[in-house]
């Protein structure tokens, strides 16, 4: 009888241990009613779609009315729309005037665009006059009330905001000077904008996106910055601090948390409150400029550092990105600027002509590739 119990203590024993050492028991386990779901990892691919658009760069992506509109790029007027139903782009009316190096923002069924840079080849383009607005449904286009004068710019970050639209940083004289920390608010219905509180810090080819009540303006740099010999020293002049306006007190803060490398050019987007900043080019003490595929999150809500995501597929400078059905879409750009950078300079005091990591880059152009963030 005593082996009897001994035997039937040892398999209880043996079965409370394979329960508690099991990697998919806890010993919090759900109750009966709660569900336990296995926390998915999230990922980029390649869109397959049915026909490809037009490839571009320094162009704009906006999701509106559950489809993805893809504007204009440098030297571009062009409009298509995606539709992930049927995967297939549509060419729609083209701008009035070429569109580049801005952030678009969308109310109810119409596409803001409240500035970019729309002639002249690089360093000095223009600025666009007017704010330009999409109708998505009439497929039409209109103006409406320009910057002041003395606060236009192009390459700022541009949120929307119940009913009014904000605009952060930028520069003012094509890629030569004017780098700025401005803040301005254009309000739809009165068609007039307002200067608000400048940002703490001054940035140009940067993005912004809302949280919440928070706008939080990321990436950039100061491509107003030259040196004697090396016009595009610009491109290691990248910005990693992150400011943050409070809509509900009006004020500005700069986060603890900075982006671990930075890069102009990039995008970022709120997807279920947290921030994905992404791409963009930068050149570094060691290494040459060139387009990037970092991805980088970050919840606001904590006092965390940046989180290292999924890289792009392809390395994407100037490229455009939106959210739409839970899922990060991103398009176009290209393999960074001119050569640029400050490569370093050698014992001789000659520069040296060094590329960034393998891993960092991807080889050729994404042209119309379409890619999502999604889990898997």
């Amino acid at each position: 009888m005593k082996k009897f119990l001994f035997a039937c203590f040892l398999g209880f024993l043996g079965y409370l241990t394979h329960e508690l050492i099991s990697p998919n028991k806890s010993l919090f386990s759900k109750t009966a009613n709660e569900k336990v779901e296995t926390k998915k990892i999230q990922k980029w691919s390649v869109v397959e779609t049915k026909n490809p658009a037009t490839g571009r760069s320094e162009c704009g992506m906006a999701a509106c009315n559950g489809k993805l509109y893809l504007l204009g790029g440098d030297g571009s007027k062009n409009i298509e729309v995606f539709d992930p139903v049927t995967a297939m782009w549509t060419k729609k009316s083209e701008a009035p005037t070429e569109l580049g190096h801005f952030q678009p923002v969308t109310l109810g069924n119409k596409i803001y665009v409240l500035e970019a840079f729309c002639a002249g080849g690089f360093p000095n383009q223009k600025n666009l006059e007017n704010v330009v607005i999409y109708d998505t449904e009439k497929d039409t286009w209109s103006n409406g009330a320009g910057l002041p004068a003395e606060r236009s710019r192009a390459s700022a970050g541009a949120v929307s905001y119940e009913g009014k639209f904000y605009l952060v940083a930028g520069i003012q004289h094509g890629h030569s000077s004017g780098t700025t920390n401005m803040f301005d608010v254009y309000d739809p219905q009165t068609n007039k904008w307002m200067a608000l509180a400048d940002a703490p810090h001054m940035r140009d080819h940067c993005a912004g996106a809302v949280v919440k009540d928070k706008l939080y303006i990321a990436g950039g740099r100061n491509t107003s910055y030259h040196e004697p010999n090396n016009f595009m020293a610009f491109f290691s002049k990248t910005v990693l601090e992150v400011d943050c306006y409070d809509f509900k007190t009006g004020t500005w803060s700069t986060l603890s948390a900075k982006l671990p490398l930075g890069s102009g050019g990039g995008s970022i987007v709120n997807l279920n409150d947290v921030l994905y900043y992404m791409g963009g080019e930068r050149a570094t003490d060691t290494e040459r400029n060139a387009a990037r595929k970092n991805v980088f999150s970050l919840d606001p809500s904590t006092t965390n550092a940046w989180q290292i995501e999924d890289s792009l597929k392809q390395a994407r400078n100037g490229m455009a990105a939106a959210v739409l059905n839970n899922k990060i879409y991103v398009f176009g750009g290209e393999g960074g600027g001119a050569s640029g950078g400050p490569p370093p300079m050698n014992t001789a005091g000659q520069q040296k002509n060094m590329l960034p990591p393998k891993d960092m880059l991807s080889g050729p152009r994404p042209a119309g590739v379409l890619e999502v963030f999604s889990k898997e």
